[in-house]
């Protein structure tokens, strides 16, 4: 059966069973994945998948879940055991029905039939990758290639009828030289937008200049965040901005809109369709129509990201963003600034620039407080001039602070994802002054 055929079974009984609000969503995924390790493959292998998400509500009582490649008999049972769990919750007190959609999906281009193909050659890009970081410095290479391939269907009781489809690509690459490492990334949803051999030329030249990393102090210094970082720190700001986390007490932006909550040149917009967006699709969870939201514009909040039942409790309109629990965003994209990364390099008098982190944790999400560790290549500057490598570094800041602090904005933007930056987001390299920067090792 096609998955409008499948979602279409799961919404019906459904509504056989006495729900009176039903979305039904399937995904079909046809993936590849290669791992290298050691300059050689070790991993590649097809993975397919197909996924029944189901939401209902009945007797203002709601409930979710999602059953992996049922048959058709399996979708009539997991529909049948979730109708029989929901009618044994509480009436819930943030039950909203499902909105009447009548309209016309956006097309987009996340779509490459290369990609959804098997013409392409993997194993030469993963090739091509290593080849490059060595020829620039590394002498070990590991990392990882995916692709990706998703129909996407959706039905309401609400009369929502919609499907997609998309395509994406991510190559991560890691290389070493000697204890010195880097980290290149290439991704995108089309062919035309992926350069293999620049992300393992970055990885590699970044695990040479490395080496031999010297001693510094902790203290506060102006930051350069290259890309890979700004994104990560981007993307926690756009999941801020969910009503969910702001009505849960749980996000630094509760009760800030059109209030003032950066610099002036720092905007910030999600997008459920957007050319060279790769994780979009032209509908939510509830089938309203994705759409452009500006969430910050020129340094001032505009709005959160709703769904039909938070909407409802901030006195305002879905934004295309549900998650039926929790919104949240597609795409997110930093506005260009103006700046080059040498010329933010030449402002700073003392400073670090980062190139990549991980196990970003926050201490206290209403104040926005976390804290980050760098990873693979960092440097010291000083009086507008990188110095040498530095290793074993923390960062400890506030989001607020942090957004209050942007000094500069680089003109180049690159998409960025990767495990730790799970929401698409087009971003620039960013300066920001004054951070508490300490000790992550001995």
């Amino acid at each position: 059966m096609e998955i409008i055929e499948l979602a279409d079974l799961a919404l019906k009984e459904a509504l056989k069973l006495g729900a009176t609000d039903v979305s039904s969503i399937c995904v079909k995924t046809n993936g590849n994945l290669i791992r290298f390790s050691n300059n050689s493959i070790t991993v590649s292998k097809n993975i397919k998948n197909l996924e029944l998400f189901l939401y209902l509500a009945k007797d203002k009582k709601r409930i979710m879940g999602s059953s992996s490649n049922p048959n058709i008999e399996e979708i009539k049972k997991f529909t049948s055991n979730l109708i029989k769990a929901c009618e044994a919750l509480s009436p819930s007190p943030d039950y909203t029905p499902l909105p009447r959609i009548e309209t016309q999906y956006l097309s987009h281009g996340f779509y490459d039939q290369k990609l959804a193909g098997d013409e392409i050659d993997l194993v030469e890009f993963v090739e091509g990758a290593i080849d490059a970081s060595l020829r620039a410095g590394a002498n070990r290479v590991a990392g990882s290639l995916m692709t990706s391939e998703e129909n996407l269907a959706i039905l309401t009781s609400g009369n929502a009828t919609g499907q997609d489809k998309r395509t994406k690509i991510l190559l991560n690459v890691r290389a070493f030289s000697g204890d010195a490492s880097g980290h290149g990334l290439s991704c995108s949803s089309n062919l035309k937008n992926f350069n293999p051999y620049e992300a393992g030329k970055e990885a590699g030249e970044y695990a040479k200049a490395s080496i031999n990393p010297n001693p510094w102090e902790e203290g506060v210094y102006d930051l350069i965040t290259l890309p890979t970082v700004t994104a990560d720190i981007i993307q926690h700001v756009g999941s801020f901005a969910s009503a969910f986390a702001v009505d849960s007490g749980l996000s630094f932006l509760a009760d800030k809109i059109n209030q003032k909550v950066s610099v002036n040149d720092f905007t910030l917009r999600d997008y459920g369709v957007i050319e060279g967006g790769f994780d979009g699709r032209g509908f939510d969870d509830e089938g309203f129509p994705t759409r452009e939201n500006v969430i910050i514009e020129e340094g001032v909040l505009k709005t959160y990201l709703h769904n039909s039942t938070t909407a409802k409790k901030f006195g305002t309109s879905s934004t295309g963003n549900a998650g039926i629990i929790d919104p949240h965003p597609w795409n997110l994209v930093v506005d260009p600034g103006s700046m080059s990364i040498d010329d933010m390099i030449r402002e700073v008098k003392k400073g670090v620039m980062v190139t990549n982190n991980w196990y970003t944790r926050f201490q206290n999400l209403r104040t926005g407080e976390y804290s980050t560790i760098p990873r693979d290549a960092a440097f010291l500057i000083e009086n507008g001039k990188i110095k040498h490598p530095v290793v074993g570094l923390r960062i400890s800041d506030s989001l607020p602070r942090q957004l209050a602090n942007i000094t500069a904005i680089s003109k180049e933007r690159r998409w960025i994802k990767w495990w730790e930056v799970s929401v698409p987001t087009l971003a620039p390299s960013m300066l920001i002054k004054s951070v508490v920067i300490t000790k992550a090792l001995g």
